[in-house]
């Protein structure tokens, strides 16, 4: 094998990156908006683990709810609401909105009653996945079908359910997906989370006509300061797009309040963090974000769900979870290149592959040579042949392209 030029070895790529000016470098260095986000406001600093709190010092965490609050007890917050034209402007102006009864008392108790059992069946395995803060419970889309219920918004589940779908479609379009759907559960005496945006998964990049996440959290019990109640800093979206992407000095942070049953949808702009728990008991809620569909998806809800909950799935559900492929996304060895995308398309039906893979069996495409046959017929050959519409099509047009050149 003949040497490579001495231009591509790494002696000299790292002598010609020395001092060099590279033009994106301060922009991924910058550890915005956070840097901003703190220099300005120090006081928003979190507390490290086995640091004692400090209170009565105007530490972020140091709060209550907006009513009781010097600063925000005189300004009109969200309220719980079911007001369609209330809840859109909330959401707008205040980065939150609180819809009322999003949850039967019913529905709740089911709900709860099933995180709660979750929960501690977990911890009892020693599989939980623990801080010194909370517990968090992953892949509730595979602990009860209530979650599946809820993913979807059947309103037999969630009887808010299309109003949620009809906020979300407004406010990220209607190829959204879930980014993750699990439980925060909130340990007595917990340290508080820093303040933060869910959006931060983007990183330094800025989204500032729109948000590119939106969060629906269920309240599983009435909170407030006492119990920790998210900590939120109402409008602080609106800083950050008036900043370009940084903040500067901000007003302080609130507890939520809210009575069980609710669902909060919040700007993945807005800043907000897990609250200190004041109480005796555990604090419930459940977290289900929801991202554009080209944001890399927090759960792999392609490898976790599982197989018979796969196999009888919605189609609306597969979609959601993000197993409907297109050519720019998802695909399965090229499987899903003529998918739309669209809710119901056999074409990007990801799926299929998965439950081809869970049999056993599955053949993927190796290393192949014309004239010699492979020892098995790979497994996308059964699902292009059964899924795959628009493949004939596609080949009739390469025939034809064949057929135009033999007559030459």
């Amino acid at each position: 094998m003949s040497s490579i030029p001495v231009e591509f070895s790494e002696k000299a790529i790292t002598a010609g990156s020395e001092n060099a000016a590279t033009p994106y470098r301060d922009f991924i260095r910058s550890r915005e908006p956070y840097r901003s986000l703190l220099e300005a406001n120090p006081w928003m600093a979190a507390p490290k683990s086995g640091e004692p709190l400090a209170w009565g010092e105007g530490r972020y965490y140091d709060t209550t709810v907006a009513r009781k609050h010097p600063y925000w007890k005189d300004i009109s917050l969200p309220q719980p609401t079911k007001d369609i034209a209330q809840l859109r402007s909330d959401l707008h102006e205040w980065g939150y909105c609180l819809i009322e009864e999003a949850l039967s008392a019913e529905q709740n108790q089911l709900i709860y009653h099933r995180v709660v059992d979750q929960a501690q069946a977990e911890r009892d395995l020693g599989i939980a996945y623990l801080s010194n803060a909370q517990q968090n419970l992953w892949s509730l889309v595979n602990k009860g079908d209530v979650f599946i219920r809820c993913m979807t918004h059947e309103t037999d589940a969630i009887q808010a359910g299309k109003l949620i779908e009809k906020l979300l479609d407004e406010t990220l379009g209607s190829g959204w997906q879930h980014l993750s759907n699990l439980a925060n559960i909130s340990f007595p005496g917990c340290h508080p989370q820093g303040l933060h945006q869910d959006q931060g998964l983007v990183g330094t990049y800025t989204f500032l006509d729109a948000p590119v996440l939106v969060n629906t959290v269920y309240i599983l019990q009435d909170v407030d300061e006492v119990n920790g109640g998210t900590l939120i800093i109402p409008a602080s979206h609106k800083h950050y797009i008036k900043g370009r992407g940084k903040f500067g000095e901000l007003p302080p942070p609130v507890n939520l309040e809210a009575p069980a049953g609710t669902i909060m949808l919040m700007d993945g702009r807005t800043l907000h963090g897990g609250a200190v728990n004041q109480s005796d008991d555990l604090r419930y809620i459940i977290t289900n974000s929801i991202i554009r569909p080209f944001i890399r998806q927090q759960e792999s809800f392609q490898l976790t769900i599982d197989p018979d909950i796969l196999a009888n799935a919605s189609e609306k559900f597969l979609w959601r979870c993000g197993l409907q492929a297109t050519g720019t996304s998802s695909m399965v060895e090229g499987y899903g290149y003529y998918g739309s995308g669209k809710p119901g398309d056999t074409s990007g039906s990801i799926a299929n592959a998965r439950l081809a893979m869970d049999g056993g069996d599955y053949v993927r495409v190796g290393e192949l040579h014309p004239g010699v046959p492979p020892s098995a017929t790979p497994t996308i050959k059964t699902l292009q042949d059964q899924h795959e519409s628009q493949r004939a099509f596609a080949y009739k047009v390469i025939e034809g392209i064949k057929l135009k050149q033999d007559q030459k």
